[in-house]
């Protein structure tokens, strides 16, 4: 029996509305760390559709007990077997628990760097044509220590943020959508900030409660060699077990050719990965309402209210996209000392809060207002 009756509610927004299972579809439950309630509920739900469930549940320690001494021919074995049960899936759950984020802090960081490349080729080469796959971030006492919560509070929003009512929060976001797409220029200005590139002919995706959980961003590629200026990026990032701050990258015609960081010798190596690393893979909009600082886990930060990302990782002169994707975030709210974005020129958003008459209902107090108007989790699903 589950103990807290948010996690039915987590489970059927999951089944349901994120990966929309019907009956006879297989389901791959891909499962990291303690995370068992999660597990538990999404299998019901998932029994409780007539799908079928297939089930992988592994351990981050083990992992890296494994990878400290994984040779490429190890790590490529794990990629080809997992890939291949991946492909015969209809839909993927990824559920992510953690109990220490520093449990890959001693791994080789070549070897770290190599196992990164084979998660992005598995999101690439290790999926069915159709499938639907999802990331949800368990919560665990590491992931509050981190937000500078106690476990309870965090617990709370996670609950809050898994189980929001995410088909308003969609209908909500599609006047922002319609204003990106009609944009050719975008500008951002903010403390060591001074960054212009072109969206020019190309659309922006709604993802809400249907990427990650939690949720809450536009998505959308940049012109490949548009980016011209210096972004400083203010929330730091962990990625590939370090984690980096003080982030400043300065591009000419869409590449990246200056890098500023604390750990900057491993971010060279990264964005030295492939010709696409230093190519932008991702311009996003982050506009989550009950998400408004940083806890240094991308799944979160990525979506607070009044940031945006702007991510390393695109493709290269042959159009292959790099095996890179790297989610680094910077927030334009008053604590972060503010910033504001410009489309075609004009003033769209300033220190967090959109000042476009239509997007007004964004801003993060109208919007919790507004999502917070469904009084039952799980109830719209």
């Amino acid at each position: 029996m589950l103990r807290d009756p948010r996690m039915a509610a987590t489970a059927r927004i999951i089944v349901r509305h994120a990966l929309k299972v019907q009956p006879g579809a297989k389901v791959m439950i891909d499962a990291l760390d303690d995370c068992e309630e999660l597990i538990i509920a999404v299998l019901s739900e998932i029994n409780s559709v007539g799908a079928l469930p297939y089930m992988i549940h592994e351990s981050i320690r083990v992992r890296a007990n494994w990878l400290r001494q994984a040779t490429k021919e190890q790590m490529d074995l794990w990629f080809a077997h997992k890939a291949a049960i991946r492909r015969e899936m209809d839909h993927v759950l990824q559920i992510r628990g953690q109990e220490n984020w520093s449990e890959l802090a001693d791994v080789p960081p070549e070897t770290l760097r190599y196992f990164g490349h084979l998660h992005i080729r598995m999101g690439k080469e290790g999926r069915k044509d159709g499938a639907n796959t999802t990331i949800i971030r368990y919560p665990s006492k590491s992931l509050a220590q981190q937000g500078g919560m106690s476990t309870d509070a965090f617990t709370d929003l996670f609950f809050r943020l898994s189980t929001m009512n995410f088909k308003v929060l969609h209908r909500e976001m599609e006047p922002l959508k319609e204003a990106i797409d009609k944009a050719n220029d975008v500008r951002i200005v903010a403390p060591g900030t001074d960054l212009s590139f072109s969206i020019a002919g190309l659309t922006t995706s709604i993802s809400a409660g249907t990427w990650n959980i939690p949720d809450g961003e536009t998505a959308m590629t940049i012109v490949r060699e548009s980016a011209n200026g210096r972004i400083a990026y203010n929330v730091p990032s962990s990625h590939q077990g370090l984690v980096f701050r003080n982030i400043a990258l300065t591009f000419k015609d869409g590449k990246i050719t200056d890098i500023e960081a604390d750990e900057r010798e491993n971010m060279e190596a990264i964005l030295d990965t492939d010709e696409g690393a230093r190519y932008i893979g991702e311009f996003a909009i982050g506009v989550n309402p009950y998400l408004r600082h940083h806890m240094i886990d991308t799944l979160y930060d990525e979506k607070m209210a009044g940031s945006l990302h702007f991510t390393p990782g695109g493709t290269d002169s042959n159009g292959r996209l790099s095996s890179v994707h790297w989610d680094i975030v910077q927030s334009h709210l008053p604590p972060y000392s503010g910033g504001e974005i410009y489309l075609d020129g004009k003033l769209w958003r300033k220190d967090g809060l959109f000042v476009d008459k239509a997007l007004l209902r964004l801003n993060p107090d109208a919007l919790q207002a507004i999502l917070e108007e469904t009084t039952e989790p799980g109830s719209w699903c």
